[in-house]
């Protein structure tokens, strides 16, 4: 698997809740927020609209935890809500007075009943922000209404309808503004990141552009491509890759129980086996259907069978438990790709089923291939300006490292220039027709 580049999508608003269209990017405004980054996307789009801005160091610190000061002035500025910085007048609160930078964005949610003091009457802006306290905030300020949950209700395993917060969570995970922990909790009191922060932001604003349909939680997924398995996908961050001799596996490793292999499942575990069955003995589809029929009845005893589409070929998925589901998508040229899909049973159980969901969404078929490591280097020139074939010819080298990226490009889109310490070569690539440009030795951009 191509180790450095790991392409991600970022959302453009083109006009505020009308539509969404959605555009490769890479993130180059903080150092410290790498083009892989899970929350990439949503801070390279908020720094566009002058939302956010990074320290004097010019790093962002998206794993550091937020304070109500900070985090107020993001959630205000990011739902468009104008704030006059010289409105100056009384103390809002003990520790807020008119000196301090920010007075008028607390003076302005008091004012709207965004946000209160607490008891004691301070409002405490350098204390850190809880997941309870930013999901209120920032569906307040966006003006969403949320309905009252029962009080017997289950939002979250840690989260019962009875809590103060429990409507602002119950909206949040149905509309996928949130997704739950790797113990399937919310964790509600824990500190909200920068980067966390601004991702809720990101995911609210496109939930409402989209007239209230839940947030795709695939759309800023890592592009993975296998041409030797012929597919390619998107990779759930936090989802590991192991590359086995005749098999792909992606892999979400249940870390509350310290699970070191994905052979055997744990409960907050989740695996997805990729392997490309050749056919070589040139079975037919139905032939092969009645084999795998056979064998799941012999092995397993009974099984649920049903026919759907993926990729856009025709697929069979095989049911034998409530937490296994296999798939055989049937190919070109008689091959067939399988996939075999497990996880635990677990309070994770639904929304690791829902990943592994998205990822069979996004499944694309690609012509097979094959390329040794002696030929990677001439395979990739004789794909020099061939439309569509650049991620698969990016995918053939294991060391690639961004040098550059023209945002601009030539007119179609921003340019990337890739360089392989193995091949000491520079790669430039077009990502808009997925196409390789030109090939140089050494490092360099002056193509």
């Amino acid at each position: 698997m191509r180790k450095a580049l790991i392409t991600v999508l970022s959302v453009l608003l083109l006009s505020q809740f009308s539509f969404v269209a959605f555009a490769q990017v890479t993130s180059g405004a903080f150092p410290d927020v790498p083009d892989d980054h899970k929350y990439a996307a949503a801070i390279e789009y908020f720094y566009e609209k002058g939302v956010i801005e990074g320290y004097t160091d010019g790093t962002f610190r998206p794993d550091q935890p937020a304070n109500r000061a900070e985090a107020l002035k993001i959630i205000l500025l990011s739902s468009g809500i104008s704030v006059d910085l010289n409105d100056l007048g009384e103390d809002v609160f003990p520790d807020v007075t008119n000196g301090d930078w920010f007075y008028p964005y607390i003076k302005k949610a008091t004012e709207l009943d965004i946000v209160d003091g607490y008891e004691d009457g301070y409002f405490r802006p350098i204390q850190n922000l809880n997941i309870a306290e930013t999901l209120k905030m920032v569906l307040l300020t966006n003006g969403v209404t949320v309905n009252d949950p029962s009080e017997n209700a289950i939002i979250f395993p840690d989260v019962k309808g009875d809590l103060w917060f429990a409507p602002y969570a119950a909206f949040s995970k149905e509309k996928n503004i949130i997704e739950p922990q790797g113990d399937g909790n919310l964790n509600a009191g824990r500190n909200i990141t920068r980067g966390e922060l601004v991702e809720l932001m990101y995911r609210t604003e496109i939930v409402l552009a989209n007239e209230g349909e839940p947030f795709d939680i695939s759309t800023n997924w890592p592009i993975v491509s296998y041409p030797e398995y012929a597919f390619k996908t998107k990779l759930p961050f936090d989802w590991k890759v192991i590359n086995n001799e005749d098999q792909i596996v992606f892999w979400h490793p249940d870390d509350v129980n310290h699970q070191s292999t994905y052979e055997v499942p744990y409960p907050f575990s989740g695996d997805i086996k990729f392997h490309l069955d050749h056919n070589e003995v040139g079975l037919t589809k139905t032939a092969y259907i009645q084999n795998l029929e056979m064998v799941y009845k012999s092995d397993f005893g009974t099984y649920q069978k049903n026919t759907l589409t993926i990729a856009g070929y025709e697929a069979i998925n095989l049911n034998v438990s409530p937490v296994h589901d296999d798939y055989y998508i049937f190919y070109p040229e008689n091959r067939v790709l399988q996939i075999y899909t497990s996880y635990g049973w677990s309070d994770l159980t639904e929304h690791l089923e829902t990943e592994i969901g998205k990822v069979l969404d996004n499944l694309q078929y690609i012509s097979p291939q094959s390329v040794s490591s002696n030929n990677i280097l001439s395979e990739a020139r004789n794909r020099i300006l061939v439309e569509g074939m650049g991620q698969q010819t990016l995918d053939l080298f294991d060391d690639l490292i961004n040098i550059e990226t023209d945002t601009i490009g030539v007119g179609t889109g921003p340019i990337d220039y890739f360089y392989s310490e193995e091949y000491d070569v520079t790669i430039k690539y077009e990502r808009s027709s997925d196409t390789i440009l030109d090939i140089q030795n050494s490092e360099t951009t002056a193509f």
